[in-house]
């Protein structure tokens, strides 16, 4: 494929992507390949996309303030970490971070609060930070926590108490630091073999972990943020786990033995078993999923929940204002915390500490001054949900999440009249009739216009069908009289048979003209003495001459010639000429 060719692709497919990654519709996102998934909470597949110039993805993390896309790839010339503005059409990616030998990042995790990206490098054994701004270019790498002798496989982050949570399988131990590295902790160290994937749930407050235990066997178990109050939540078998992500009530990871990536019910109830919520088993061997990312637990976090909780889960200290995490903030970045210690609207909470709002669900914005339902719904009316979502009841003739498709659009032909009942269009029809009014009414023609009223089951739109010809309403409105199919097959039967006596007349008279004409002939011997009607000389006694009489084209008679009667001539005819000759010729002695 030549280089337009594929810029083409690319160009179509992001639109595509644009469309989705852009709008609440989309759950959560499945990197595998070079690709990524967007898919609804009940597993269906509303977008994808191919990164160009992607070669294997391997960690994914998302800004849902800016729609910003962060992911790595260990495999491509061009760097390690790149991005994308989902918002910008330039779709070729943006390298924040250039691979340097012995550099494999294996996860991201991005805090839109202090808007820094981190990651994990598991083979240099150390965790990293850099800042995003908003408006400015991004900052420089740095070293935040040193892990070289415990290979880490998995990072996660606790925005709204500033925590680094990550999974040592040398160690066989969760640890956890400040935002700077700062107060490194084992927070769990027992019954654990090797924790692969970990992640904090901001809905719940909790900490999340898949174990890969000896042999064939994996646990899926819960804690509160400081390790306290562990729960088992699954004991399973025959799986790799790889990633872990949750939303409000499930629970979501990566499995490599079937290549698929599987749900579970966050509440511990008998019967609760692990869903396969998306297969990639039939795709190419070398393409497999690799990590899973939601959107509620990704996106605006809302921290009341931990505001709520203060003297559980202690909050580390921020030291300045302008800065998180010795990164000097924006401009920007400071003018709103200036405008967060004024006020926060709609009953929003303020975090002395942060400098920042805690906004209540339903309210989103540095001031909680924004509600969700503002412009969700394009023909309805918005309500909050109880975790804080938009909802949309839609207008009569509008469905859809945002009530955006109008059901009744170029739904009933010929001017018909739409409206909706029970969920479904209906069409009140005027001239035509059918579903969608697509059919003639022959009952609106006059008596003198009424040529045929068939049965419309019987026949297509506007269309007659009668002995394999096609007759519009138009043509038929042409015919005198009355036209009934069902007299046509006797009609056409009369015709045919009317032809085949005509046929047979024809034949017998071209075989009786056929037939070649007889001449009748009459013969004379002169006698002596008398003079034959010719013009020759006078013939002597002593030779005689036979006249031929009414014959034709022959040189010894000079006759007028004429056509007698046709007659069939038999043998025995033949037999009486002869025998008449005969004695004429002995009577004249000649």
């Amino acid at each position: 494929m030549s280089s337009d060719l594929r810029f083409l692709a690319s160009t179509v497919l992001f639109t595509v992507f644009f469309t989705f990654i852009s709008g609440r519709t989309w759950d959560m996102a499945i990197a595998v390949g070079d690709g990524i998934d967007f898919l609804t909470k009940n597993g269906t597949l509303i977008g994808e996309i191919k990164i160009p110039e992607v070669k294997s993805l391997k960690g994914v993390a998302y800004d849902d303030i800016t729609h910003t896309l962060f992911f790595s790839d260990n495999q491509n010339n061009n760097g390690s970490i790149f991005r994308i503005n989902t918002l910008d059409k330039n779709i070729k990616p943006e390298c924040l971070f250039k691979a340097t030998n012995g550099t494999y990042v294996v996860g991201l995790t991005f805090d839109s609060i202090s808007r820094t990206l981190f990651w994990l490098d598991a083979v240099k054994q150390i965790i990293m930070k850099m800042h995003i701004p908003l408006i400015k270019p991004p900052g420089n790498r740095e070293n935040v926590v040193d892990l070289r002798g415990n290979r880490p496989r998995t990072i996660a982050i606790d925005s709204c108490n500033r925590y680094l949570y990550w999974g040592n399988t040398n160690t066989k131990s969760i640890e956890r630091s400040n935002f700077d590295g700062s107060n490194k902790t084992t927070i769990i160290k027992e019954n654990l073999y090797e924790p692969v994937a970990v992640t904090v749930d901001h809905t719940s407050g909790k900490l999340y972990w898949i174990d890969d235990e000896e042999g064939i066997h994996y646990k899926i178990e819960r804690s509160d943020l400081d390790g306290l109050n562990r729960e088992l939540i699954f004991h399973g078998e025959h799986q790799q786990p790889v990633h872990i992500s949750v939303d409000f009530n499930r629970i979501y990871w990566i499995d490599w033995v079937y290549n698929a990536a599987w749900m579970i019910n966050k509440n511990k109830k008998s019967g609760n078993i692990p869903i396969k919520f998306k297969s990639y088993h039939e795709s190419s061997k070398d393409v497999y999923a690799v990590s899973v990312i939601t959107r509620d637990n990704s996106g605006i976090i809302n921290c009341s929940v931990f505001a709520e909780k203060k003297s559980q889960f202690p909050i580390a200290n921020v030291t300045s204002l302008t800065s998180f995490n010795n990164l000097t903030a924006s401009i920007e970045e400071n003018d709103l915390n200036r405008i967060n210690i004024i006020h926060c609207l709609n009953n929003g909470l303020y975090n002395e500490i942060e400098k920042s709002c805690y906004c209540k669900p339903g309210f989103k914005g540095t001031t909680c001054e924004t509600s969700v339902c503002h412009n969700y719904c394009l023909k309805g009316i918005c309500t909050i949900s109880s975790k804080g979502l938009p909802t949309c009841q839609c207008h009569s003739t509008f469905n859809g999440l945002r009530c955006e498709r109008n059901v009744c659009y170029n739904y009933c032909l010929n001017d018909g009249e739409c409206t909706i009942k029970d969920g479904m269009p209906i069409c009140d029809c005027k001239t035509f009739k059918g579903s969608r009014c697509e059919l003639e009414n022959f009952k609106n023609y006059s008596s003198s216009q009424r040529i045929i009223e068939p049965n419309v089951n019987n026949i297509e739109f506007n269309t007659f069908k009668c002995l394999g010809t096609n007759l519009t309403y138009e043509e038929l409105s042409s015919i005198n009289g009355v036209f009934n199919c069902d007299n046509a097959i006797p009609i056409l039967s009369s015709v045919v048979v009317l032809l085949l006596i005509l046929v047979v007349i024809l034949f017998y008279y071209i075989s009786k003209l056929r037939r070649r004409p007889r001449i009748r002939k009459r013969f004379i011997v002169s006698k002596e003495g008398t003079t034959p009607l010719t013009s020759r000389p006078q013939i002597s006694n002593t030779q005689c001459e036979i006249t031929i009489e009414n014959c034709c084209n022959m040189n010894i008679c000079e006759t007028p010639c004429f056509e007698p009667k046709l007659r069939n001539t038999s043998q025995n005819s033949k037999k009486e000429e002869k025998k008449s000759l005969l004695i004429n010729m002995d009577s004249n002695n000649c």
